[in-house]
């Protein structure tokens, strides 16, 4: 098995952001975000473009430890750690790192209320509310096409992620989010839900949403932009005390 080459401060850095994306897990968990032990996240390993982390097929997202994942190559290759990936993981996570060199971080998740308006015409409205105005202009829809159990699938949904799109959401099936870090795409997950969330409950009375207009909406989008590079490290190390709290 070829080791990763690094430095001790190297080292470092993939240790820590194997701690960070085992923390992601965790809080997806404890969030309700994850189905059964299936679905996936990836984060680049620091100063590689070549190479990613993605969670081994098995261990159910609560129990996500740094040594659960896999340092794997875009050529498919085993670089460092123990077990399997599933397929489709792989061919997602590949695709998007390699067509996105900016998405360091991808999120795959069926989570329940984002996966529903991946089934509605409508999808989520971005001028909605102030949580949707956050991705507003940054969403790409695509059609279901199957399971992506083969290259062909992972490049078709690597490029609905163009430059500028923070989530796909992939109808009949789920979403895709990218960050720069593991806290940048949590911030995006966890109020991509809340959004997903308000629009179902809003909708459920069955009066006609009340929107933003565009210019607001877009207004509405820079704000939150403007303020994420300090907001999602904060909201991540509070969520990962959350988890020191609740599974010390």
């Amino acid at each position: 098995m070829t080791t990763v080459e690094t430095t001790p401060s190297g080292t470092d850095l993939v240790l820590q952001a194997k701690v960070a994306l085992a923390a992601a897990f965790r809080a997806a968990a404890l969030h309700g975000y994850n189905e059964g032990i299936d679905n996936h996240f990836s984060y680049a390993v620091p100063g590689r473009d070549d190479l990613f982390l993605l969670n081994r097929y098995g261990p159910h997202w609560s129990e996500m430890r740094p040594s659960d994942l896999l340092t794997v190559n875009v050529d498919g290759e085993l670089v460092e750690g123990e077990g399997e990936w599933e397929t489709t993981a792989f061919m997602i996570h590949r695709a998007v790192h390699r067509s996105r060199p900016d998405a360091r971080c991808v999120f795959h998740t069926h989570m329940p209320y984002a996966t529903a308006l991946s089934m509605t015409e409508c999808g989520l409205e971005t001028r909605g509310s102030q949580n949707a105005m956050y991705f507003h202009g940054a969403i790409a829809r695509l059609p279901y096409g199957g399971l992506a159990d083969a290259d062909e699938e992972g490049d078709r949904i690597a490029g609905a992620v163009a430059d500028g799109v923070s989530v796909a959401m992939l109808d009949n099936h789920g979403v895709i989010v990218i960050g720069r870090t593991v806290a940048d795409a949590w911030h995006k997950l966890y109020f991509l839900e809340r959004a997903c969330e308000s629009q179902v409950l809003a909708q459920s009375t069955g009066s006609p949403l009340r929107l933003a207009t565009e210019d607001v909406a877009r207004h509405t989008a820079r704000q939150w932009n403007a303020t994420s590079e300090a907001a999602a490290p904060a909201l991540f190390a509070a969520v990962r005390r959350q988890l020191d709290r609740a599974q010390p």
